[in-house]
């Protein structure tokens, strides 16, 4: 399912609200989903960025928190 772009899609990211399905692909031992363009284009995201999905046991929604926000995380090489 994905909604129109008056309904939450704009050149620049969201507008609103977001609802996108995507199909999980299998491959080499892993899963991948895409992330919709839209979020990307929200969150600025780069190719290499680190998203952080969490979950709970026996919940049925998981929620991805954007690189470096509260909730999130960021990668980064300590000072010695």
């Amino acid at each position: 399912m994905t909604m129109s772009k008056s309904d939450g899609y704009k050149s620049t990211g969201i507008t609103g609200f977001l609802a996108d399905g995507r199909r999980i692909q299998e491959g080499d031992g892993s899963f991948t989903v895409t992330i919709p363009r839209a979020l990307a284009m929200e969150w600025d995201l780069e190719h290499g960025d680190d998203l952080l999905f969490t979950a709970e046991e026996g919940s049925t929604k998981a929620t991805i928190h954007k690189p470096g926000s509260e909730g999130g995380f960021s990668l980064g090489v300590a000072d010695d």
